[in-house]
Formats: C-alpha cells, structure tokens, sequence
C-alpha cells in the first residue's frame, strides 16, 4: 500500500531480520526457518533489499498482525491447563509492482506452501481508490442504466473484480485490471494468490462475505476507497 517497488521480498528486511512483530495485543513470531528457506532454495529469488524506514512505512501488514495477534490469543485461551500452547509464527511477504509473468512465477513457486493445510494465508488489500487525490475518477455513461451514482458505479467497477477473483481466474483478473485500471493496492499479491492456488492439486471456494465503501461519491469533489472481505477455503469432498 505504501511501497511501489518491483520485487517479491520478505519482511523484515534489514538487520538479517526482526525476530518478533509487536502488537498491542502480543507479539508474533517470525518464522525464520520458511524464511530462510525461501530465500536459499527458490527460483526465482526473493528479494530483502528495503530499508527499515521504508519497511516502516509499509502499512499492509501492520492492518493484520492485530487480527492474527488476537486469532492466536483465543485460541490458546480454549485450550487446557494440560495442552501446550500453539507456538505460530508468521512470515510476511511484500509483492510489489511485478509484471504478469512474475506473478504467475511467484504464485507457482509459493503455491506448495500456500496450499500447505498448516499454513493460513492472508492476503491484505483495499479495493477501488476514486478521486482527485488518486488521480483515478472515472464516472458511469449514459449507457451505463440503471447506475446513476458515481459510488453505484464504483461498487459495479469492484464486482467485476470480485467475481473475477471468486472464480479463481488470475489471467481474467489481468485482463480486467488492464481494461479498467481499477486502483486496488493490493492486486498484484492478488494475482500470486490466484496463480498460487490454480497451480494447486486442491479445489478451493472462495467468497467475498463483506464490501463497503469509506464514503459514498456523487460529485467530483469527494474522494472514495473501497474495502472487501473474502474467505478461502479448501473444497471438502464427500468419501
């Protein structure tokens, strides 16, 4: 969201990589094993070249860890005096602004760990930024009926890509981004997730459960951004 640059890399970059990620509500572990496995034994290579400024910056992360942070604390309060806490560390990766062909790389090449049943994925995106200070204002036609509202036609412009994404189709996704520019931050980590678990031998269902809208745009004068919220799963079948 923050850092427009072209690499695949894993966080946190500098000082050979943080150990913990604070939250207010309990620190995360880092998994530096999965780490430092993707950065010796993959091809194409990861990057850490990113400074700590720079990394501190970089807000999409820092919109989960509360999340997850809060995940793990409930789910070791169920558990018994007698159970082990869950040790669960995390390893976020910053996409940035690959090309196509490196997302569909990159998506093979973590599809094995993304579609490992011991490894929950997250992928953190907005949706549609409209307005002046984006520089992206695009407005429904005449022959756009019945959207009459510039929020109606936003909130068309984001199911488009929605429903694109639900059917798990990264080449569809691509081809709608070049046709609109939609400006969702977060579509290239998008992408690799769709190519990831098209590579995969799993079934997967994903859904969008939640959309909304920070304000709701009728003139030029307002400035809008998008938010959605879908959920992936591994298809279950019968026998």
């Amino acid at each position: 969201n923050h850092c427009d640059h072209a690499l695949c890399s894993l966080l946190p970059y500098y000082k050979k990589g943080a150990s913990i990620i604070e939250t207010p509500l309990g620190n995360l572990k880092v998994d530096h094993a999965l780490r430092n496995q993707l950065l010796t034994s993959t091809t194409p290579k990861f990057e850490i070249m990113m400074d700590q400024s720079v990394d501190e910056e970089e807000h999409s992360g820092e919109m989960q860890y509360p999340f997850i942070a809060k995940i793990i604390n409930d789910l070791n309060a169920t558990r018994s005096e007698n159970n082990k806490r869950l040790d669960i560390k995390i390893l976020p990766i910053m996409v940035g602004s690959i090309k196509t062909n490196r997302e569909e790389t990159f998506g093979r090449l973590l599809s094995p760990y993304l579609c490992d049943r011991g490894i929950f994925t997250v992928v953190s995106s907005d949706f549609c930024h409209w307005g002046q200070r984006f520089n992206y204002t695009p407005q429904p036609s005449s022959s756009s009926h019945p959207i009459n509202e510039i929020h109606e036609y936003i909130a068309a412009l984001d199911k488009r890509g929605m429903d694109l994404i639900e059917l798990q189709r990264p080449g569809a996704f691509a081809d709608y981004l070049r046709e609109c520019s939609n400006t969702i931050c977060g579509r290239h980590p998008i992408a690799v997730w769709l190519h990831s678990i098209q590579a995969s031998m799993l079934t997967h269902d994903v859904r969008f459960v939640s959309y909304d809208q920070s304000e709701k745009a009728r003139s030029v004068r307002d400035n809008s951004v998008s938010y959605a919220s879908a959920v992936a799963r591994v298809a279950m079948f019968d026998g």
